[in-house]
């Protein structure tokens, strides 16, 4: 994994926005299959939204 300009960005996993600078996103790592799934968040925010809404 490497860091991502401005634009090349991936989408926030929650809301779809391009995710900011590499200080403020997050990316969650699963492995699903045998192979490495990353999903990335524009914010704590985001995070915490999907966070909540996979354990409810």
């Amino acid at each position: 994994m490497t860091d991502s300009t401005d634009e090349d960005a991936p989408a926030c996993h929650k809301c779809g926005e391009r995710s900011g600078p590499a200080s403020e996103q997050r990316v969650v790592t699963t492995v699903e299959d045998g192979t490495a799934v990353y999903q990335y968040f524009c914010s704590d925010g985001c995070l915490e939204t999907w966070e909540m809404s996979r354990s409810a």
